[in-house]
C-alpha cells in the first residue's frame, strides 16, 4: 500500500522504517538529515546539494555525470579505481606529490 503526500508541507520524522522504492519529485528536502540510511541504487537526477555534507559514506561503484564540482573538498578518501573524465585520481595524486617533493610546482 502506498502512502501519498502531495502538495503539503509538513515535516517527516521517519525511524527504524522501510520506504524503498520510494519516489520524490520535485520535492524540497533541504536542511534534511539522513544517518545511518541505506541509499544504495538511488538515483538522484537534476538534484541541488549546494553546502551538503556527506560523511563516513561508501560511494563505491557511484557513477556521477554532468556534475558542478566548484569548490568541492574531498578528505580522507579511498580513491582506489577512481577515475575523473578518464584519468587515474590515485595516479595523478601520485605524479602530483612526486613532483611536489622534487621541488616542482
Amino acid at each position: 500500500m502506498a502512502m501519498e503526500i502531495h502538495d503539503k508541507r509538513d515535516v517527516l520524522d521517519v525511524r527504524d522504517a522501510t520506504v524503498a522504492n520510494s519516489r520524490f519529485d520535485n520535492a524540497n528536502l533541504s536542511n534534511t538529515q539522513f544517518h545511518n540510511t541505506n541509499l544504495s541504487n538511488t538515483a538522484f537526477v537534476d538534484v541541488l546539494l549546494c553546502n551538503s555534507r556527506i560523511v563516513d559514506a561508501n560511494m563505491s561503484n557511484a557513477y556521477f555525470s554532468d556534475i558542478d564540482l566548484t569548490n568541492v573538498k574531498i578528505e580522507k578518501a579511498n580513491i582506489a579505481g577512481m577515475t575523473i573524465n578518464g584519468i587515474a585520481v590515485d595516479q595523478l595524486l601520485k605524479d602530483y606529490e612526486a613532483a611536489q617533493a622534487a621541488g616542482g610546482k
